[in-house]
């Protein structure tokens, strides 16, 4: 799905498909010196997501793993972000049943519809690269 740095700026680490999930994998090594990979965060229903954007050029994500992008070919940022606990009493309508994590979406929506041609996630803002404009966003 796409490749990121993790906080630390070791290997980059890669975001493979897993059913709905984007699960993160990154290369340690263990006391031999022996590479290994190693699951270091789950995208909850991110393939999911990212399946269903057909104009998709860019995908991301922090380095703290809160949220995820899909950026279009043009003028639109999809922002995902995990799950988070809330604060007050929330049922789900149709069932009734008491909900505990919410996930929030939010579209970012540029003022230009030049190509987009780069995106850089940080845990509390990421960048937009065009053909005349460098957008920075925050969190």
């Amino acid at each position: 799905m796409f490749n990121t740095r993790s906080e630390n700026n070791t290997a980059p680490s890669i975001c493979l498909r897993h059913d709905v999930d984007g699960l993160l994998w990154k290369q340690e090594s263990d006391s031999s010196g022996e590479p290994f990979w190693k699951h270091s965060a789950t995208l909850n229903a991110f393939g999911y997501v990212q399946a269903s954007k057909q104009q998709r050029r860019f995908s991301a994500c922090s380095p703290d793993t809160s949220y995820a992008l899909i950026c279009d070919n043009s003028r639109h940022i999809f922002l995902y972000r995990q799950s988070t606990p809330v604060t007050t009493p929330l049922r789900n309508r149709k069932t009734g049943q008491q909900v505990s994590e919410v996930a929030k979406q939010q579209v970012v929506t540029l003022e230009t519809n030049d190509t987009i041609y780069g995106l850089h996630a940080l845990n509390d803002r990421f960048f937009v690269l065009t053909h005349k404009t460098l957008y920075m966003v925050k969190v």
